[in-house]
């Protein structure tokens, strides 16, 4: 019996199909994170970004609808449009063009096994990157990736203009704005400028008819306060007014005070 044990001891050190079929090997195929296809479902390379995003609201609401609960109307437009992949975790991402990069962490362990929790920072970087489009520098914080990024594409224009669906879920909420910033102004160069001065004026909307008007949105509505005001028995504040008809459209002010049988000429060029 005891030289039976020492037999196969020896067979398990020594003889390497015995121990095959004692011991089942690791298979390190039989998970795959770097696959984009996992059981037919499209795998999403940026779910660090969705898990963490901040929740908004995107129903979109009509004149007269009763008000849904927990909803709040804002005092004023938004300047900039509602960010939707904007990071809860690790918020200083917002602020700069981190390229998606969050923090890590890990655990070391010493030789007596004593675990500490450490964090692992991505590499971000002050610079200043030029934008052509907006003709000036821009201070920001940006990582290394997005940098290597900015020279593949040609420049910051063509990094934030890009429309693939990665990298607007990568720039985060400061290159969005970024984003917006240079849309709007391709917008300007599109509508054109005006001389006036020796200056250069921007043309703020062209009507459909052809004409060109200068004046903003907010030039125009005291013009249209003093005609409802005018048309109306009961004093109208301008609480009231700005309420009602502040949120209406150039074209929609120009067609009212086109009704109304306004002068608008010293509003255009």
């Amino acid at each position: 019996m005891f030289r039976n044990i020492i037999n196969l001891t020896h067979s398990l050190a020594y003889r390497q199909p015995i121990f095959n079929l004692l011991i089942r090997p690791f298979s390190i195929t039989s998970i795959n994170f770097t696959v984009k296809k996992q059981g037919g479902i499209k795998y999403d390379q940026t779910y660090k970004i969705t898990k963490y995003i901040k929740k908004i609201d995107e129903n979109k609401y009509t004149i007269g609808q009763e008000h849904p609960k927990g909803v709040k109307v804002p005092k004023s437009i938004p300047e900039f449009p509602s960010y939707k992949y904007e990071t809860r975790f690790f918020k200083r991402q917002n602020f700069g063009l981190y390229g998606g990069l969050q923090r890590k962490r890990s655990k070391s362990s010493s030789k007596f096994l004593t675990k500490n929790l450490r964090a692992h920072l991505p590499n971000i970087q002050k610079a200043s990157l030029w934008s052509e489009i907006l003709n000036k520098k821009i201070k920001t914080r940006v990582s290394t990736r997005v940098l290597r990024t900015l020279t593949k594409e040609g420049g910051l224009d063509q990094y934030l203009l890009k429309d693939k669906s990665a990298r607007i879920k990568t720039m985060g909420l400061y290159g969005w704005k970024l984003r917006y910033k240079l849309l709007k102004k391709l917008e300007q160069d599109e509508r054109g400028y005006f001389q006036f001065e020796n200056k250069l004026k921007p043309i703020q909307h062209i009507t459909k008819d052809g004409r060109k008007f200068i004046s903003s949105k907010e030039e125009l509505l005291p013009l249209l306060y003093n005609e409802i005001q005018n048309d109306s028995y009961y004093p109208i504040k301008q609480s009231q007014m700005e309420r009602q008809y502040s949120w209406l459209s150039y074209d929609e002010i120009v067609n009212k005070l086109d009704d109304c049988n306004v002068d608008l000429t010293r509003f255009t060029v």
